[in-house]
């Protein structure tokens, strides 16, 4: 969950552009989550999850996971127009959500890749991000893998942004299937945590 008063206008395709050229710069920590998909995943973890975040907390845990107090701004201008950017794509996952939890797709449903791989390496991605996400509530996301049943959930994500030894013993039908799962056990797991908190 996130507290957010920003106002709920997606961002354009060259906003997004601007944010993603942002991210992979040299501007940024080499532990920057540095792609669009990567930061979708991870802030779709936390508007799903059970803990309310805070944008103090957690834009600057995706700018610089490892030491978060430092400053990766090169002025107040560019920290206020990167915030709102970030704010803005977080507001609109809160937003579909909100309406429309069962039509959810991530990011990168909404591209074209120019090769399989590609596309293969923008779900691990974001599969990665929605881990980081989760990591950063550790304690309060636990109640999910209480049982089998329900850590079962996790299961496409975990493989999908391997962390688990998993993704190499599939077949390539195996990942397609996983990867075709994924909206469905994010929104399972949205759910879940609705009813558990």
């Amino acid at each position: 969950m996130i507290n957010t008063e920003m106002p709920l206008h997606p961002l354009t395709q060259d906003e997004l552009t601007e944010l993603e050229t942002f991210l992979a710069s040299d501007e940024t920590p080499e532990d920057c989550m540095s792609s669009l998909e990567m930061i979708d995943g991870y802030m779709t973890a936390l508007v799903i999850g059970p803990e309310t975040v805070s944008l103090d907390t957690w834009i600057p845990y995706l700018l610089n996971p490892e030491k978060q107090n430092k400053e990766v701004f090169a002025d107040a201008t560019q920290a206020e127009q990167i915030s709102s950017l970030l704010e803005r794509h977080i507001s609109a996952i809160d937003d579909q959500f909100g309406k429309a939890a069962d039509a959810f797709l991530p990011l990168y449903e909404m591209f074209s890749y120019g090769s399989d791989e590609e596309r293969e390496l923008a779900i691990e991605e974001w599969a990665l991000g929605f881990i980081l996400g989760m990591e950063l509530c550790h304690e309060a996301w636990q109640p999910l893998f209480g049982n089998e049943e329900t850590a079962m959930l996790a299961g496409p994500v975990f493989v999908l942004g391997k962390i688990t030894d998993d993704y190499d013993t599939l077949s390539q039908e195996e990942r397609d299937e996983l990867a075709n799962m994924l909206d469905e056990s994010v929104v399972r797991m949205f759910n879940f945590w609705k009813q558990n908190n």
